[in-house]
């Protein structure tokens, strides 16, 4: 998720002491070099709270949850009596369906993905359904100095016209969806429907809206951010150089989105060569300096994506629901289907704060 106030925070409190650290022990040089860090950090702690105070003025907090997902959905053990046909429930409120009967089947869960991914970075706001909204255009112009009246022929010079536009943009929701078939036995047993749950069908929705935000291209649904209008592109061969354009796609998202970039997503195989980079003696360098944006390793990302994680929003629509019923014949195979579905859109309201670079172009 994007990093709060608090956490950027800390980090600068873990700079100063080791800032402190070098001072006393008389490394001057490397201490500079620990100053332009927290430099950095509380200009991106100046952007955070204030994008913090903005979303807090702008939505209404959501009720806080309690439990995990599939708690929420199943109920509390002690009281779960199964699930039947027919059930339904968007975690709040809970539901409780009779029918006891005490099954021990147990089924190993999906491994828990082990990097975040970029839709984690994202703040939420929920919405009605597809967001109609305005974008702004480019610039047509600039201000500029008047040239004044020419004394020779008394002819005044025009000034500059300035042209500000803005394009109307829709967020297209789109449902992810996927079901599992059962036995009617499953249905009685909660450590196999908290396995289902929580274990596949939650991280297989998660995954695959992640893949919808990154690189989605629906006509009629999400728009993932690299397909998206107006983002950034940064070209310049680097010869693989990748810590060096991140540095760089840093200052050009600055510069021309005028907004301090608080992540940087990259591909595992990259940041892998970042932390294995070595100098011309075959020395190891510590490069874990990304001047106060935090690092995301996503498998969906197959280059670099430099962004301003408040210049996007998830906007989801209902939320994730699970329900029970049949499918085709499984009335009469004693199976049934849990259902998990979630639909949601995506609000990119300044493409220009994305920069991205592919790999071909950092390689080359």
């Amino acid at each position: 998720m994007a990093m709060t106030s608090k956490e950027l925070f800390a980090r600068r409190q873990e700079l100063a002491s080791k800032q402190h650290d070098l001072m006393t022990d008389d490394m001057v040089d490397e201490a500079r070099v620990i100053e332009g860090q927290i430099a950095e950090i509380d200009r991106t702690i100046e952007h955070v709270l204030d994008e913090e105070d903005r979303m807090r003025n702008e939505y209404q907090a959501a009720p806080k949850q309690v439990g995990t997902f599939g708690e929420r959905i199943l109920g509390a053990r002690d009281e779960f009596r199964g699930l039947e046909f027919g059930f339904k429930n968007d975690a709040d409120p809970i539901v409780y369906v009779p029918g006891p009967q005490e099954i021990e089947l147990a089924l190993p869960p999906k491994r828990a993905r082990l990097l975040a991914n970029f839709a984690a970075t994202l703040p939420s706001a929920p919405a009605q359904g597809s967001v109609a909204f305005k974008r702004r255009a480019a610039q047509t112009g600039a201000v500029a100095s008047w040239a004044g009246v020419d004394p020779y022929t008394g002819e005044s010079a025009a000034k500059a016209k300035v042209l500000y536009a803005w394009e109307d943009a829709v967020a297209n929701k789109e449902t992810f969806a996927g079901y599992v078939p059962v036995s009617k036995d499953t249905l009685q047993d909660y450590d196999e429907l908290l396995a289902i749950i929580e274990g596949d069908l939650l991280q297989d929705l998660d995954e695959t809206e992640n893949t919808a935000y990154l690189t989605g291209n629906n006509a009629s649904g999400v728009v993932g951010v690299l397909n998206t209008v107006g983002i950034q592109s940064f070209t310049t061969h680097m010869g693989g150089k990748y810590w060096e354009a991140i540095r760089m796609m840093r200052t050009e998202c600055m510069e021309n989105a005028r907004t301090i970039p608080t992540h940087v997503c990259m591909h595992p195989d990259i940041k892998q060569a970042i932390d294995l980079y070595k100098d011309d003696n075959d020395r190891y360098q510590l490069l874990d300096n990304f001047w106060g944006m935090e690092v995301v390793e996503d498998f969906d990302c197959e280059g670099i994506l430099v962004y301003d994680s408040y210049a996007a929003r998830k906007r989801p629509i209902h939320g994730t629901t699970v329900e029970v019923g049949y499918y085709n014949d499984q009335f009469i195979k004693n199976e049934l289907s849990i259902l998990a579905e979630r639909t949601s859109a995506l609000q990119v309201i300044r493409p220009d704060a994305f920069v991205y670079a592919t790999k071909a172009n950092l390689d080359a």
